[in-house]
């Protein structure tokens, strides 16, 4: 690493490589090249920051700012060079010249003599900031490219105030670089990107009637929709949209000019569908989590809802077997051999052979608690279990248990999306015509496995995270502990919000090119400090961790669980901690494929410490269990969540935003599931009134 350095004295001998290398740069300079490289940097950068740290890996690794000469005696020497600006250089371009400024740059001559053998060029855009890096290969016996980005951004978040990250997005320059240095392509001016966005738009939101300047937020849209917008953006069109662009410019015609557009289109996987294959890298952590409590029901979702009409329970359970055929995931089952554990899918053939619905008639002494307590056997049964239940008004209610190792929230969503479709087809006797095949996760794991850990996102979070604060400690009395003993050791209480705090939340975080839960995460940050005086925290939240548009309608476990640190000072005000933490979590979701226990394990933790976090915080968006199901003569039948008891929890604090719309209507409250015997009613109910406090300043 570049990190530690002792000073050189004025002449340095050089190694046989060296000598090796510097020879063939004079007798055949066409065979040694330097090597180029292109990254975009992150918006919010600060660009003094970024110079410094810089110059301080220059000034400190004396290599880098070299010239070699030939001594009296006829002898290869090398000598630092005192000016670093020969290292560094600041220019303006526009973003579509970014590629000719490097193709100008390769097409300079290299002497040993005068250049060295390190070179940085800081391009400022209309818009962006790019880092192009220049190496020769007389570095490359004793350092690697990833050596100095590592630095340059280790050197910039320890300068950074608010210890914010340095993101360097990697741009494939090699198309552009070809012999005759031809002019990089012109960027499509923004009506056509803008064009390209909006009909993105209207897909994924299902509304053909948006306009350029239509607000994506007030369409529905929300952050794993603009996930998925992202996504096809780059793999169909080679559009690259940052996440925090969404917050800032939610319409088609503005986002449009945030926009970088590739050379080429992201090549599509070749997919295979198999029935066998490993657990994703996801799967994984939560199958090692899985097993450490002893393959207890902490992960069943207990997912329930009464219908306010009546269904026809056989038509349902023909709709439901048509979503356990269409997606695999529903219908695997898993085992271990040589230390692997692996996942198999049930032929649909055979799925007669699995008992995994059971009607009213058959629910007799069923309830939804014993339901939700129901310890599965994923060896050899399905994940999940549907059970229609009368309760005490005659109603129908769903109990729709399934394990976590199959789903997540957005595969409920697609579940419940599909199950309307089905069911009214089936209605009308008819077998569901789909639009496409569904993806399964089966295929994504063997991608996965084929692709690897990407380096750079586990660098993001290493970088984050490193010497931050473990856990949460907030001084608790006596008093309130013991006031505990008698009670159950996890507990959870609803904090509801008036009708009006919605559009509320929502004024104010478009004000601050923000979301609702941003403003609501920061507020419980804000909270938790004053609370225990933090210096620091690390809060745990929830990622989609869909890489893949292939994959964004694939029903399984894709959820990846990050961190985030965020650290406070005495003169932040309400408003510039949420600015650090919106564009923290927001920059963070293009690095989000990394699961916590490959974070953890590269921080130097072992698997017994536990998570790096006792705090985590997600939404519930625009909750699919609130809906209805229709009729062929128009009838809605609509059901409503039941939510369900919380007596397991493997957070100390879990913070809940529930955002649904009913009958038209925006509705918020925030739900908190605590271990007791750790943060007692008491200091909740304190950090609940620091939360209404500063949403009620607002």
């Amino acid at each position: 690493m570049l990190e530690q350095f002792s000073k050189s004295p004025s002449l340095l001998s050089v190694t046989d490589y060296e000598e090796h290398i510097w020879m063939l740069q004079l007798q055949q300079p066409e065979q040694v090249n330097r090597r180029f490289n292109l990254w975009k940097v992150n918006q919010g950068l600060d660009i003094q920051l970024l110079i410094k740290a810089i110059q301080d890996i220059i000034k400190t690794t004396p290599d880098l700012n070299v010239r070699y000469t030939f001594s009296d005696e006829g002898d290869l020497y090398k000598y630092p060079f005192d000016d670093h600006s020969a290292c560094l250089e600041l220019k303006k371009s526009n973003t579509e010249q970014v590629f000719e400024q490097v193709a100008t740059l390769k097409a300079q001559s290299w002497n040993a003599e005068f250049h060295p053998p390190f070179f940085t060029s800081l391009v400022e855009t209309e818009q962006d900031y790019f880092l192009i890096l220049a190496l020769h290969p007389i570095l490359d016996e004793s350092y690697q490219k990833s050596d100095f980005i590592q630095a340059i951004q280790n050197r910039y978040q320890q300068y950074s105030p608010n210890n914010m990250p340095l993101v360097l997005t990697e741009i494939d320059i090699s198309h552009h670089l070809d012999t005759s240095f031809a002019k990089a392509p012109q960027q499509p001016n923004q009506t056509y990107v803008s064009e390209i966005i909006l009909e993105e738009f209207r897909n994924t939101l299902a509304e053909p009637e948006m306009s350029q300047h239509d607000d994506f937020f007030d369409f529905g849209g929300h952050s794993l929709l603009a996930t998925r917008i992202i996504g096809n953006l780059l793999n169909k069109h080679g559009i690259e949209i940052q996440f925090n662009d969404f917050f800032k410019s939610p319409s088609a015609a503005d986002l449009a000019q945030y926009a970088f557009v590739k050379s080429a289109k992201t090549e599509k996987s070749t997919l295979q569908s198999v029935d066998k294959a490993p657990l994703t890298l996801a799967q994984d952590f939560l199958w090692q989590a899985y097993s450490a409590f002893d393959f207890s029901p902490i992960y069943n979702l207990p997912f329930a809802v009464e219908f306010l009409a009546e269904i026809n329970e056989d038509i349902f359970f023909q709709a439901f077997t048509d979503i356990v055929e269409r997606h695999a995931g529903l219908r695997t089952i898993f085992n271990s051999a040589n230390g692997q554990t692996y996942q198999q899918v049930v032929p649909t053939s055979e799925l007669q052979q699995f008992k995994w619905f059971w009607n009213s008639a058959e629910s007799k002494d069923a309830t939804l608690a014993s339901e939700a307590s129901y310890k599965f056997d994923l060896t050899c049964e399905l994940p999940l279990r549907i059970r229609l239940i009368r309760n005490a008004q005659g109603r129908q209610t769903l109990s729709f248990l399934v394990h976590h190792m199959v789903i997540d929230e957005w595969s409920l969503n697609t579940i419940m999306a599909d199950l309307a479709h089905a069911y009214l087809d089936r209605s009308n006797a008819q077998a569901p015509n789909w639009k496409a095949p569904a993806q399964s996760i089966l295929d994504f794991s063997l991608l996965q496995q084929k692709q690897g850990i990407n380096q750079d996102h586990l660098n993001y979070w290493t970088n984050l995270l490193t010497g931050a604060t473990k856990g949460l400690s907030l001084l608790v009395s006596e008093h309130e502990l013991n006031a505990e003993k008698e009670k159950p050791p996890v507990q959870w209480l609803e904090l509801k919000f008036a009708p009006e705090m919605h559009e509320k939340l929502l004024t104010f975080s478009r004000q601050h090119s923000s979301s609702i839960f941003a403003v609501l995460y920061t507020a419980i940050a804000n909270a938790l400090q004053q609370q225990g005086d933090l210096k620091d925290i690390v809060i745990g939240t929830s990622a989609s961790g869909r890489t893949d548009p292939e994959f964004f309608d694939t029903v399984g476990y894709f959820t990846t669980m990050v961190a985030h640190r965020t650290q406070f000072s005495a003169s932040d005000s309400f408003q510039s901690l949420l600015h650090n933490i919106s564009t923290m979590i927001n920059t963070s979701m293009a690095y989000a494929d990394i699961p916590i226990n490959h974070i953890q394990n590269a921080l130097g933790m072992s698997a017994d410490e536990g998570l790096l976090f006792d705090v985590f915080i997600h939404i519930h968006s625009n909750n699919a269990l609130n809906g209805a199901l229709k009729t062929p003569q128009g009838q809605n039948l609509p059901y409503r969540q039941i939510l369900p008891e919380r007596d397991e929890s493997m957070f100390g604090l879990h913070f809940e935003i529930m955002e649904n719309v009913i009958d038209g209507q925006h509705q918020l409250s925030m739900i908190i599931t605590y271990q007791a015997h750790r943060f007692p009613t008491a200091t909740v109910q304190s950090i609940c009134e620091k939360i209404k406090a500063t949403l009620a300043q607002i």
